[in-house]
């Protein structure tokens, strides 16, 4: 680009400045309108005698991803999991290209409720009812990280309609603004990398899972914060009242803070953390690709999510040894190893294949009751600590009446064990790489990588 100057010193003058901590939770909308539980003869009329929740959405950070053939996982999709088990029902989830296409589905009647991550002020949501907001963020500035100027009129990409376009035209009502209709927060953060804008505006969630993705981008500001809500009919004013009497309780009772924690990207992807995953992506990643993608399919596991646990235990590095002598790319230990029946852990190969088998194996030892993704975690959990370890977790969990089938109710016991928290740490962490590998390996778009799963239904 040529003719950049200096971003002008009032361009931004009358933004908001206020840092939030990520995932703040918000104040409960209509303090106490639904302190009352809804009464058992409190009809949801077609809902109840369908016995399906029918959910659209589009698929992210805030809403849900793929995993595994027939699963989904993520924030929304464990709230909304959880909201129709307390309504005793099914949850069926279809995936939507973008928000427009949820917007229509709603009106028509197709869909019971919509999940977006779009903000609960969005003018593209103005004609339906909203939840009160499940999650509060920041609307941030992205700019390039090696580009310290800006053209004369800087340009912006934001979504038409959008919380961004509206905060813009207040702050800066001569702003020259490239609106986007239907865009993806990708497509928006692909306008930025390849130059044709000087900035682009999206939520923080939504960056934070980008980062690893654009390793030249970087937060600049933040311009305002907002709220995320789930979208129903007009007509559906009773749904309305028993999803926000059921995302007051859960964050009453912890339940929510506990799901924003667990899908939250933490420290995983900072400046230094982006730099060195990008680096090990294309210094490391391509000398096991195949070998992870042949023994994945062999166990019927995602690649992504078996190179995220090689990443997590040795970096991709063949010849990694831990303090306590277990070595090779998948840190085994000489007795898996030959329970797995491999001769030379330090062979790359052999250690790929034996930790797909042990990975395997320890999804298998659950109980059917134990359904996706919460499988994933604690087999996750038993690859690092034992799987003796998390049967007893599961033991005090369901001594202490919570759930022993669902990873956040068994990790919350867990913590009673000798050196559970490396093993949390661990679940955590292959989750964030994991999640980093889908969006890198995808070209930048969430829509490939669930292209064969139209429909989710639990």
């Amino acid at each position: 680009m040529t003719g950049k100057k200096a971003l002008p010193a009032n361009f931004f003058v009358r933004q908001m400045t206020v840092s939030v901590k990520r995932m703040l939770l918000m104040t409960l909308l209509f303090c106490g309108a639904f302190m009352i539980q809804p009464s058992s003869s409190y009809r949801i009329d077609k809902v109840t005698e369908r016995g399906t929740l029918r959910v659209i959405g589009v698929a992210g950070p805030t809403t849900f991803l793929p995993h595994g053939a027939e699963g989904a996982r993520g924030l929304q999709y464990e709230l909304l999991r959880k909201f129709a088990e307390e309504l005793h029902i099914k949850l069926e989830i279809t995936q939507a290209p973008n928000a427009a296409a949820v917007i229509k589905a709603l009106r028509s009647g197709s869909a019971d409720i919509g999940i977006t991550g779009l903000a609960s002020r969005d003018l593209r949501l103005k004609t339906l009812l909203l939840s009160q907001p499940y999650l509060q963020e920041q609307q941030q500035l992205i700019e390039r990280s090696n580009d310290s100027s800006v053209s004369d009129t800087p340009q912006i990409a934001v979504g038409k309609n959008s919380i961004a376009q509206q905060q813009l035209a207040l702050i800066e009502p001569n702003a020259n603004l490239l609106t986007m209709a239907n865009a993806s927060p990708d497509e928006l953060l692909m306008k930025l990398e390849d130059g044709s804008v000087d900035y682009a505006v999206i939520n923080e969630a939504e960056f934070e899972a980008r980062r690893a993705a654009f390793p030249e981008l970087k937060t600049k500001t933040v311009l305002s914060e907002v709220k995320l809500a789930w979208a129903m009919r007009p007509q559906d004013q009773h749904l309305l009242k028993l999803a926000n009497y059921f995302l007051q309780q859960s964050t009453q009772d912890g339940s929510l803070q506990r799901l924003t924690r667990f899908y939250s990207q933490g420290e995983t992807f900072n400046n230094i953390g982006v730099k060195t995953f990008q680096r090990d992506m294309q210094a490391r990643l391509p000398l096991y690709k195949t070998k992870f993608e042949q023994q994945a399919q062999k166990h019927s596991i995602d690649w992504r999510l078996l190179a995220a646990i090689g990443y997590q235990e040795s970096k991709w590095n063949a010849n990694a040894i831990s303090p306590t002598g277990v070595s090779g790319l998948m840190m085994l230990t000489k007795g898996t190893a030959a329970e797995m029946g491999i001769k030379n852990r330090d062979n790359p190969t052999q250690s790929i294949q034996a930790g797909a088998a042990y990975y395997q194996l320890m999804t298998q030892k659950f109980s059917d009751t134990v359904r996706e993704p919460d499988r994933t975690w604690m087999a996750l959990a038993a690859y690092n600590m034992g799987y003796g370890n998390i049967i007893k977790a599961q033991k005090i969990t369901k001594k202490m009446g919570n759930d022993p089938n669902k990873w956040l109710d068994v990790s919350r016991h867990l913590r009673q064990l000798p050196r559970s928290g490396q093993a949390l740490v661990y679940v955590q962490e292959v989750r964030r790489y994991y999640d980093a590998l889908l969006l890198t390996t995808t070209k930048h778009s969430w829509v490939a990588s669930i292209e064969k799963q139209q429909r989710v239904v639990q």
